[in-house]
């Protein structure tokens, strides 16, 4: 039996997936259950109410606005669009690109640890467009395409929240590194969010010293 938690999660993903549908935007409904839980948790901490009071204020209308915010924010990362083939307008330095490389991969360990095959093929279509984009550069910069930097810092946060809340870590990975591996994760997808929301022509520098001895 399924408990009171899930069963809410449960429904109210598929309703907000149906929102997002209507707005032309499509999630896994592993993505909406995480979006919303963690919506709701920061609720709970904000208001200093419990979970069922969260969630009694989380109604249609208020769903419905939900899915209009949230559909404007993942809109920049133009769903469905051939990234290959867009506009590479945000410059990248060899290292970020390597460090953006290893933080995709941390999280498809999580992926497989976890048996997701939705979140795998999504982080392994991330390796491969960065991979090809890569390839094509001639010079220290690789100009990348803005909406794929913002599905990968995506695609970490997932990750992340989903070490946080408990999920199986990767191999070889001891419980108590479990925070320090869930603040990398968020670490890393907020500095690839800043890079992709960089207006200069200048590369940013790297968000975080890689392996610090």
């Amino acid at each position: 039996m399924m408990s009171p938690r899930n069963t809410w999660l449960s429904t109210r993903s598929a309703e907000l997936r149906a929102l997002l549908l209507d707005l032309g935007l499509t999630i896994t409904d592993a993505e909406a259950q995480t979006i919303l839980d963690d919506k709701v948790n920061e609720y709970t901490t904000l208001m200093r109410v419990s979970r069922q009071t969260a969630q009694r204020s989380f109604g249609d209308e208020h769903l419905a606005r939900f899915a209009q915010s949230l559909a404007l924010s993942i809109s920049d990362e133009a769903p469905g669009a051939n990234l290959v083939e867009f506009e590479r307008a945000i410059s990248m330095s060899i290292p970020a690109v390597g460090l953006t490389t290893a933080a995709v991969a941390e999280a498809l360990k999580v992926a497989h640890a976890n048996l997701n095959d939705s979140a795998t093929s999504e982080g392994l279509s991330h390796l491969s467009i960065l991979g090809m984009i890569t390839a094509e550069a001639s010079a220290f910069l690789v100009p990348v395409p803005r909406p794929l930097l913002l599905r990968i810092a995506r695609f970490l946060d997932m990750a992340s929240t989903s070490v946080k809340d408990g999920a199986n870590l990767p191999e070889g990975l001891e419980e108590a590194g479990r925070p320090q591996f869930a603040e990398i994760l968020s670490v890393d997808a907020d500095g690839i969010r800043t890079i992709a929301n960089n207006d200069s022509d200048d590369a940013p520098t790297l968000w975080r010293t890689p392996n610090p001895r």
